[in-house]
């Protein structure tokens, strides 16, 4: 029982059809994980540099920010504003 060439190239069609479909299946859910991944690395990435930065602030003491070196809070005292404490009368 011999193989007609007309039956295999059918067949081969077929194979093809179905091989190029999974292989673009496959394409897209390669580009899929990579984003995804890409993604990931990123939100981890962006953890630990607010690891980092918390740990540098935690590390300094947490000076500067707030604080009342002469016992009264610096707004409103800059003397730009036309109000400087003196008198022009």
């Amino acid at each position: 029982m011999a193989l007609e060439n007309a039956d295999v190239l059918s067949e081969l069609k077929v194979r093809l059809e179905s091989v190029t479909k999974s292989l673009n299946d496959l394409g897209n859910t390669r580009v899929k994980l990579q984003g995804a991944i890409e993604v990931l690395e990123q939100i981890e990435d962006s953890k630990a540099a607010d690891a980092e930065a918390q740990d540098a602030t935690k590390s300094t003491g947490d000076v500067g920010e707030g604080s009342i070196v002469d016992g009264e809070s610096s707004e409103g005292t800059d003397s730009s504003d036309g109000d400087s404490g003196a008198n022009e009368e």
